[in-house]
């Protein structure tokens, strides 16, 4: 449970509650604050006599690391956002929509085939799988909790910001029917298919009960009878696998 007494989501489904946008940009407040994090230590002096040679410079080479990896997950956001290499070239300092492809086109793959498959292969059977999903990713609802508090404990003279309730969470790019739809598809999919998860009925229930609330609005919202029949099977499926746990 989480501190205030919300019920944090499943990890395992947590971030198909969220557009592939939001996620994107959550990854990006994480790294940021994390760089900022790690800057203010850097400003108190009361360590400084205890300091080894070259300590400091060390530290100042870590900050650069990060702000290289805020770099690369800014433009992975902006590649979510459909915007073009040539203007993330533009913005890089002018270099070419080519030299940016091939300098980040890993980094942008490797985001597309996580939310795939958001764990690594185990290197032997049995063995454990490790996360591949960026940990912001994997759970949205609890990092983006964390950025709001940390934003009202750091943010200050900025009063739009400081009577905001929500100042990560509320303002992330919206779900749409369309994309939530497919979002429970991966979900349902990654249960049934993925020999690693365990068998779940509750939460493949669950799923089924989201898809058939999707449905049901896309029947109205797009007057598509067959969605409505297709609602009443999934929702029908997700009784079954109820039944089957009571």
């Amino acid at each position: 449970m989480a501190s205030n007494g919300e019920q944090i989501p499943d990890p395992a489904t947590d971030r198909y509650g969220y557009s592939r946008t939001a996620l994107a940009r959550l990854v990006l407040a994480y790294e940021l604050q994390e760089l900022a994090d790690r800057a203010i230590g850097g400003v108190p002096t009361v360590n400084d006599s205890w300091s080894q040679p070259g300590e400091t410079v060390s530290d100042a080479l870590d900050l650069v690391h990060q702000a290289q990896e805020v770099l690369t997950r800014a433009v992975v956001y902006e590649r979510v956002k459909h915007t073009s290499w040539e203007a993330i070239g533009e913005a890089l300092g002018d270099i070419t929509r080519q030299s940016a492809q091939e300098r980040y086109r890993e980094a942008v793959q490797e985001w597309k085939d996580s939310q795939q498959e958001p764990y690594y292969e185990p290197s032997h059977p049995g063995g454990v799988r490790g996360v591949r999903l960026h940990p912001a990713a994997m759970e949205p609802t609890a990092t983006g909790r964390s950025l709001d508090a940390w934003v009202h404990q750091h943010v200050k003279g900025r009063p739009e910001i400081e009577a905001d309730e929500h100042p990560v969470t509320g303002h992330l790019p919206a779900l749409s029917t369309a994309e939530e739809m497919v979002q429970v598809l991966d979900a349902l999919n990654h249960l049934y298919g993925d020999m690693h998860v365990p068998t779940d009925p509750g939460r493949r229930a669950q799923l089924l009960e989201r898809k058939a609330a999707l449905l049901d609005r896309i029947a109205v919202e797009d007057g598509r009878p067959e969605a409505a029949e297709q609602a009443a099977e999934a929702r029908a499926r997700a009784a079954e696998l109820r039944a089957d746990t009571a």
